[in-house]
């Protein structure tokens, strides 16, 4: 079972991020779903698919079935019980507290000691755990997770003579992304940053996500820059006040030219910016987590590819290279010592279900140097939003930005491997 003794933790003076991966308990909702269950557990890992049959996409790695249960209790589960006991670091005292999901297929419902707290939708959220969480207490964090579809049917392109309809289906099901615990302060926080960077114009931009801003306080951002022998530089932006900061986000660009560039021979040139929030006077308001990134730039010039102002030659495998970081990079430097420079992942879909996390991927190409595309969905993909208890129809959105492409690329965007979008592809390279 998780404790938060074992737990994976990444922390800056300000805040801290700790992961809730491991083993709940876990069991099929039934006709169970307005009442958490008081027994009747099995028990599951997350992140990972639930076991569903009929050839869905779960896996029984990390799971233990109750001896209760029968094949046809397991059979096709759409709804499913996850609970553990979380533990608040006595430190948090004072602190904003989140619980944040990634890749969550399909639909959530949050409940802290029996109680609901909020609902979550694919195909990531955040719900706020500050006045239900008491710092240095133990609660149990229980979760009704429904495995919706975008529609109940759905048209298949798989058939070259024409197209038919399918029902809809959700292939990976369950807490499929990460999983945390977030504690930050409560005024004034970074959330986000995404880094992006121009050889052409030798310019860094660090495109920051902020939350509950003062409008009537001014602040700076300032951000460190690092490699693995030390500091590199800092850039602090100009004085901006709290109502500056347009839907939650403030961009600032600085020049830089710096003499280490991230390319597919040198993938090692990477750096760490650490980013953070000040007031007026100067002082810390939150200093967010590091983040990796590579000076790089990738562009499209006629019928040429350039990287960082070299004309590249892309040398093309279409299959994901693995899952997770381990077995993408060796499957990624076998593709390399062949002569493959560039890959894909994806799968052409974004709808829930099909995918679980990219990270492990796009990292070890970062590490590697090999460019990565993020494919495009195909057309049956191209809706919003599941259908939930309170939104029955999906709601029609474009191709480039369906939830899932945009999660994807929001998590991605400050990895060296990935840069533009193509017209199928969008080509991976490090920030």
């Amino acid at each position: 079972m998780w404790t938060l003794d074992e737990a994976e933790r990444e922390a800056t003076p300000t805040c801290e991020r700790i992961s809730l991966a491991g083993l709940w308990r876990w069991q099929p909702a039934g006709d169970s779903v307005d009442t958490v269950p008081a027994d009747g557990w099995g028990y599951q890992a997350v992140p990972a698919p639930w076991p569903s049959g009929r050839g869905q996409r779960g896996g029984t790695e990390g799971f233990v079935r109750n001896p209760a249960w029968s094949a046809e209790h397991l059979r096709d589960v759409k709804a499913a019980w996850y609970q553990v006991d979380l533990t608040v670091p006595a430190e948090w005292e004072g602190r904003h507290i989140a619980l944040t999901t990634e890749y969550l297929h399909s639909f959530a419902s949050v409940y802290v000691d029996g109680r609901k707290v909020a609902d979550m939708r694919w195909p990531s959220g955040e719900v706020d755990l500050t006045e239900v969480c008491r710092p240095g207490g133990t609660h149990v964090l229980s979760m009704l997770v429904l495995a919706l579809p975008l529609r109940a049917v759905m048209m298949s392109f798989n058939d070259t003579m024409g197209s038919r309809e399918v029902p809809g289906q959700v292939n990976r099901r369950g807490l499929c992304g990460d999983v945390s615990l977030v504690g930050a302060p409560r005024g004034g926080r970074i959330r986000r940053l995404r880094v992006e960077t121009s050889v052409r114009n030798w310019q860094v931009t660090f495109n920051t996500a902020l939350d509950d801003v003062d409008p009537e306080q001014t602040y700076v951002l300032h951000a460190r820059v690092s490699d693995p022998d030390g500091a590199v530089t800092e850039f602090t932006s100009d004085p901006f006040g709290g109502a500056d900061v347009v839907d939650g986000h403030l961009p600032f660009t600085c020049d830089w030219h710096p003499e280490r560039l991230w390319d597919i021979h040198t993938p090692q040139n990477q750096y760490d910016v650490t980013l953070s929030l000040r007031d007026g006077a100067g002082n810390v308001l939150d200093e967010a987590l590091p983040e990796r990134f590579g000076f790089r730039e990738f562009w499209i010039d006629g019928r040429d590819f350039y990287l960082n102002g070299t004309r590249i030659f892309l040398s093309f495998t279409r299959s994901q290279p693995g899952s997770d970081y381990e077995d993408s990079r060796a499957r990624l430097e076998e593709r390399k010592d062949m002569g493959l420079n560039f890959g894909a992942c994806g799968g052409f879909g974004a709808a829930p279900g099909d995918h679980v996390s990219f990270e492990g991927v796009l990292r070890a190409a970062d590490d590697v140097g090999v460019l990565m595309a993020l494919t495009q969905p195909h057309f049956p993909s191209m809706t919003g939003t599941p259908k939930t208890p309170s939104a029955p129809t999906a709601t029609p959105s474009t191709r480039s930005s369906t939830p899932t492409w945009r999660a994807i690329t929001r998590r991605s965007s400050s990895t060296p491997t990935a840069t533009t979008r193509l017209d199928t592809w969008a080509v991976w390279t490090p920030t």
